[in-house]
């Protein structure tokens, strides 16, 4: 091997190495989670990747200050009490004001199993577009969600407000106090 072949082989390690560690560090980006805690991810504006994918095929990035109340609210389908909570969410997002955005993320592999069990339950949402998958639970396990069911409310800033673990009363004041709190800046820490 001539020096010049050894010089190309060791810059191409370098460069692979470097592309590598690139790799590495983009794929890890994630808003800091305290694991000790039992609740979610503190600030959605602290950077990171929170990939989910929406209806129209493409991914949206949940991370970065939405500029108004953020309610994301995890379900699983096989959860009981799933189909009756998405339910009363579905009549209190039609009523929501609308500088509230609704996110609900399901742990499915596609949307047409997402909606066949939609319909199987009656249920049709007032915004589908608000229902996005998380397929391998990535993005829940960053949030930190422990729960088949559970809501977290972001402010306008992107920093946790409040966060109901289990299923949320949609139908008396508990959402809508909730929602309060997120649009005037209270905050879990």
């Amino acid at each position: 091997m001539t020096i010049t072949q050894r010089r190309l082989v060791v810059t191409g390690l370098v460069v692979a190495g470097a592309l590598a560690a690139g790799a590495a560090y983009y794929l890890s980006l994630v808003p800091a989670t305290h694991p000790d805690h039992d609740h979610g991810i503190l600030n959605l504006d602290a950077g990171g990747r929170l990939i989910v994918e929406t209806r129209n095929g493409r991914t949206r990035n949940l991370v970065g200050a939405p500029g108004h109340v953020l309610v994301v609210h995890f379900f699983s389908t096989g959860a009981p009490g799933a189909a009756e909570e998405l339910g009363s969410l579905f009549a209190y997002e039609k009523a929501a004001p609308k500088d509230v955005e609704f996110v609900l993320i399901a742990k499915e592999p596609d949307f047409k199993t997402l909606d066949a069990w939609l319909a199987a339950n009656h249920l049709e949402p007032p915004s589908p577009e608000a229902l996005v998958l998380d397929p391998d639970g990535d993005t829940t396990m960053k949030l930190n969600s422990k729960r088949p069911l559970e809501t977290m409310f972001f402010g306008a800033d992107g920093k946790l407000s409040s966060q109901a673990r289990g299923v949320t009363d949609w139908g008396g004041g508990g959402a809508e106090s909730r929602i309060a709190q997120a649009k005037a800046g209270t905050t879990i820490e």
